[in-house]
């Protein structure tokens, strides 16, 4: 995705971390969920600050800033259809070409808590 697709620039010159997951609902509901919700499924982590939307295209693009790790700028999110439901892929974003391995499976499990658990369980339950 250019610049001008997404709607913003590249936040920094790296993605240090990515990661891709499928959902059942369609885009639109992950979309919502991110945007409106992300501060009712998202629990933070001790000392975590908590990710704000610096930027959005509905329904397929969001940008949240600052999250994960003191060297990830940004974190994007691409939301795509995917057969009936839709597909995250999540990139974190950084001013160096990699991370520490330390740092890096860091943000790689928070993601993985974040996109991979909780964001699923919060637009799989019934409310």
């Amino acid at each position: 995705m250019d610049d001008a697709d997404r709607g913003w620039a590249e936040p920094a010159e790296y993605v240090v971390v990515g990661r891709r997951w499928t959902y059942a609902p369609p885009p639109w509901v992950m979309y919502e969920a991110i945007v409106d919700d992300i501060g009712r499924w998202l629990s933070l982590q001790t000392g975590e600050t908590a990710p704000t939307v610096a930027a959005s295209r509905r329904p397929d693009a969001v940008l949240l800033k600052p999250w994960v790790d003191a060297a990830v700028v940004a974190v994007e999110l691409r939301i795509e259809r995917c057969d009936r439901g839709a597909a995250i892929t999540v990139l974190a974003y950084g001013d160096v070409p990699r991370l520490p391995d330390e740092a890096r499976r860091r943000v790689r499990h928070r993601l993985g808590t974040a996109f991979g658990a909780e964001l699923r369980y919060w637009v799989d339950e019934p409310r």
